[in-house]
C-alpha cells in the first residue's frame, strides 16, 4: 500500500472513530404509556434527535415518584417528576426517607405541564382560607382520596395551621375524600361547601361543578405559599382570569404542582446543554407535542429551584441572560 492509500485509510478511520465518539444515546423516563408525560417525552425525544445530529433519545415508562431514583442510579439520564418529589428525594424525606441518598439529582427546567391547586367555596360561604383553617367549625370539606398528591398537599396545609384531620374533626369538620367526579356531585348536591384539589386547566370536574351550583375560587395566602415552598419545594402560580366563567372574576393565586425535568450531575454538560437549548429554542412548537406544554417558558424555567440546576443547563441560561447564578 502506497503512502497516499495509507493516508486515505487513516483519514477514513479517524472520521469513523470521530463519528462514533460524537454519537450519544440517553434514556428519558416518563410516566405510564398512554399518559400525558409519555406523550410529551416521546414527542420531545424526537425533537431532540431532529435538532441534534448523533443524539439518540429513548423514551421509557416511569412515574413521578420513581423517576428520581432511576435518574440517581444512572438508569435514566433524564426524568419527568414534580417539584415536591424532586425536593423530597434530595432531602431524603417522605417517600424517600430511609432510602439511599439522592445526592446526584439536578434539574434542567420546570413547567413542562403544570397542575394548579384549586381552593373553592360555595356561594353563601364567607371564609377565606386563613379564617377557615384558623377558626372554622362544622365545615363540610371535600378533598381527593388519601395518598394522592392532592391529599398530601392538604395535610401540609393543615399542618401549616397547626391542624390534622383529627383536630379539625374535633371542631365539627366533616371530610369527604373521594374521586373528582364524586367531589363534583357532592358540591353540586350541597354536601360539600369547601374543596381543595389539583387539576390541569381547565379542570373537567370544576367545569362540571359550575353547571350545578355557584361558587368562587379563592386566592391562597402568601404566607402559606411561602411556607409550603420553603418546606416542601412546591411553587405557586395563577389560574388565569376567564378559566372558569362562573367561579372567578379575575386571576386566582395558589399552589402549583410543577412538572420538573430532572437529570443527574453525572450526565455530561454537553448533553444537558443540548437538551436545554433545544427546548428553549423550540418553545413555540412544544404545544404541538402536548397542549400542556404551553405552560413551559424558557425565561422562567428555573425561577423555582427545588433542586440545583445542572451546569450544562445553567450555561445556556447564562448565555441568554436568563440567569446569572
Amino acid at each position: 500500500m502506497n503512502f497516499v492509500s495509507r493516508s486515505l485509510v487513516a483519514t477514513s478511520l479517524l472520521l469513523t472513530l470521530g463519528g462514533a465518539a460524537s454519537a450519544q444515546t440517553i434514556e428519558w423516563t416518563a410516566g405510564q404509556i398512554g399518559g400525558g408525560w409519555y406523550t410529551i417525552v416521546s414527542g420531545a425525544s424526537k425533537l431532540l434527535e431532529d435538532k441534534n445530529a448523533g443524539l439518540t433519545v429513548k423514551a421509557v415508562p416511569g412515574g413521578g415518584a420513581a423517576n428520581p431514583t432511576k435518574v440517581q442510579n444512572g438508569q435514566s439520564q433524564l426524568g419527568m417528576s414534580i417539584d415536591v418529589f424532586a425536593k423530597a428525594a434530595i432531602d431524603g424525606v417522605g417517600f424517600y426517607e430511609g432510602k439511599p441518598k439522592h445526592d446526584k439529582l439536578m434539574m434542567i427546567g420546570q413547567s413542562l405541564g403544570d397542575t394548579p391547586y384549586h381552593f373553592l367555596r360555595a356561594k353563601g360561604q364567607t371564609m377565606d382560607m386563613d379564617t377557615l383553617f384558623r377558626s372554622g367549625t362544622n365545615i363540610r370539606f371535600g378533598a381527593v382520596k388519601a395518598g394522592a398528591t392532592d391529599e398530601v398537599a392538604l395535610r401540609w396545609v393543615m399542618a401549616h395551621y397547626g391542624h390534622t384531620y383529627d383536630t379539625l374533626r374535633a371542631k365539627g369538620w366533616r371530610f369527604i375524600n373521594a374521586d373528582y367526579a364524586e367531589l363534583s356531585s357532592g358540591f353540586k348536591d350541597g354536601q360539600i361547601d369547601y374543596l381543595f384539589f389539583a387539576q390541569g386547566l381547565p379542570g373537567a370536574s370544576v367545569m362540571d361543578m359550575q353547571t350545578g351550583r355557584d361558587g368562587e375560587l379563592l386566592n391562597m395566602p402568601d404566607t402559606l405559599l411561602a411556607a409550603i415552598k420553603a418546606k416542601y419545594g412546591m411553587g405557586s402560580g395563577v389560574i388565569p382570569a376567564g378559566t372558569y366563567s362562573k367561579f372567578q372574576s379575575g386571576p386566582v393565586k395558589g399552589l402549583n404542582m410543577q412538572t420538573t425535568l430532572i437529570t443527574s450531575r453525572d450526565v455530561s454538560e454537553d448533553v444537558v446543554y443540548k437538551v436545554t437549548k433545544t427546548l428553549c429554542e423550540n418553545e413555540a412548537d412544544l404545544p404541538k407535542i402536548h397542549a400542556s406544554l404551553k405552560d413551559y417558558k424558557c425565561a422562567t424555567a428555573i425561577s423555582e429551584r427545588p433542586v440545583p440546576v445542572h451546569p450544562g443547563a445553567m450555561r445556556y441560561y447564562r448565555e441568554k441572560g436568563i440567569a446569572q447564578n
